[in-house]
This record gives structure tokens, sequence and C-alpha cells, in this order.
């Protein structure tokens, strides 16, 4: 009995602990998208971490990219579907499908397509590290 209980009290720690993370890096997410919608670039940036690589692109690069992307959109109306969030240890894996709407040259504009971005726990909390 003292072992089932033992093994309980583990499971449910470690499943808090899980879940912690996941509304951590949720938080992440949804800082992204309040930054798309607004145009706040410095929260934008906050998110990405200095470690940031992905397609040639460094954490410097990257900030440089959204700041004109979201300059030429103005506001970017985006919406998750059918997200999954994959955690291990210090990093996660965030796949989704999206729906995006923006306006070009006053013109709107539809799109949607599949991302997945990849985060790692830092210091400060978690950050993309990959993906966008």
């Amino acid at each position: 009995m003292r072992t089932l209980l033992s093994a309980l009290l583990l499971f449910l720690s470690l499943t808090g602990c899980g879940n912690a993370d996941r509304r951590a890096v949720e938080e992440v997410l949804h800082r992204r998208e309040q930054a798309m919608a607004t145009g706040d670039t410095a929260l934008y940036a906050s998110i990405i971490s200095s470690a940031y690589q992905d397609k040639g692109m460094d954490c410097r690069a990257k900030n440089e990219d959204m700041i004109k992307i979201m300059n030429g959109f103005g506001r970017i109306d985006y919406r998750s579907l059918n997200r999954t969030v994959q955690i291990e240890g210090d990093s996660a894996t965030v796949s989704d499908r999206y729906a995006m709407k923006v306006t070009f040259r006053g013109k709107p504009l539809e799109l949607a397509g599949e991302a997945t971005l990849r985060l790692r726990r830092e210091t400060g909390g978690w950050k993309i590290v990959a993906g966008l």
C-alpha cells in the first residue's frame, strides 16, 4: 500500500509539472498571437531566444524580418487549429495548422498552412528557438 501511495504521489507531482510547463508554453504562443494582432514588435522579440537559429537566420535577423513583416501587413489575425504541444525536459515542439488574415497593400489576404515551432526553457522562461 505504501509503495502504491508513493507511486501515485510521484505520478501526480510529475503530471503537475508537465501541466505547468504546458501552460507556460501556451502563454508564449498566446503572446506571439497578441504581438501579431497588435503589431507589437517588442513583445514579439521578447519571446524569441537569443539562441534562435533556423533557416540561416539568427535572433537578430529573425527580429528584423518580423519587423518588416509586421510593418508590411499591419494587423495579423492568426488562429491556431489542431495545436499539439510535446514537452521533453527543457525542450518543446509545437505543431499546428493555422489560418491567418492580413492586409497587404490595402487588400485582404487569407493564408493557411502548417507550422512547427521549437521552444526551449531558459532562465527567463520558455522562448522560441526555431521554426518561425
